[in-house]
């Protein structure tokens, strides 16, 4: 996708690892970036390849993955909107062990190497920045391995639940999140088949702790109550702004009737 320099500084100083630089180090950040669009089931890049830029995603979902020798695939993270990857790999001279690929149609940004080194040398914030993305990355991994290592499935995808909702959660009695992205990839990437997620959530809804509606699961009260240690008559009425945006949605909590799940 062409995009005038103009308009890439403007996308790039809305990125929280570029805000408040001054115009001239935009600038010529931009020099370095592209915009993509990209259909689903597109690779952004593959294992094996050397790394060229990190990446921002504008709007849309990826996963990230590792695949061996035999073809099987281990899905190790999902990228949502105003998250950066390929940061790490920027520094070293190793090529990408995993692969990234589009799950639905995506938008990202494209920020080159050269123009990040050069941001680098002249504005130290940059730099320290970029630390902090790759400190948040290596806990992330470690709290992933932790939950592989010591979770059962249940646990696995309340916390995800629980991160999904993220600072929302509590302050209202429940809460309705959309599942962006297909049941398949979602199952991977806590370690399931999709068969076993089905099963977990008819267990969480057997239990009063959610409702599940399609691609839509309402996290009741008696959840909203265990996640943040309030009893359930002390949440607050829920607030209709707080639950806006593309991962809340109001639609009615349904119910979970044979299994059925997103696609």
């Amino acid at each position: 996708m062409h995009t005038h320099i103009d308009d890439l500084s403007l996308v790039l100083g809305e990125i929280a690892l570029f805000r408040g630089l001054p115009s001239s180090a935009i600038s010529d950040i931009a020099r370095s970036t592209q915009v993509l669009s990209l259909p689903k089931g597109s690779k952004v890049y593959s294992a094996g390849e050397r790394p060229r830029a990190l990446y921002h995603v504008m709007s849309g979902h990826l996963k990230v993955a590792v695949c061996s020798s035999e073809g099987g695939e281990k899905v190790i993270e999902i990228l949502s909107p105003r998250q950066i990857f390929g940061v790490a790999e920027l520094f070293g001279e190793a090529s990408y062990v995993s692969s990234v690929e589009t799950v639905s149609p995506v938008v990202v940004v494209a920020v080159g190497r050269d123009g990040i080194f050069r941001a680098m040398e002249h504005e130290p914030c940059v730099g320290r920045r970029m630390l902090v993305a790759v400190a948040e990355r290596q806990s992330s991994i470690e709290r992933d391995i932790a939950a592989d290592c010591f979770q059962s499935g249940s646990a696995k995808v309340v916390d995800y639940l629980r991160r999904l909702a993220g600072s929302v959660l509590g302050q209202s009695k429940s809460l309705t999140l959309e599942l962006e992205i297909p049941k398949h990839v979602l199952a991977a990437r806590l370690g399931f088949t999709p068969e076993t997620l089905s099963r977990i959530f008819r267990e969480l809804s057997d239990s009063g702790l959610i409702h599940v509606n399609g691609k839509h699961v309402t996290l009741t009260e008696k959840f909203v109550g265990q996640q943040t240690g309030k009893p359930e008559t002390e949440l607050p009425v829920p607030l209709a702004a707080r639950q806006g945006g593309a991962w809340f949605n109001r639609s009615a909590p349904g119910t979970l009737a044979g299994g059925h799940a997103w696609n």
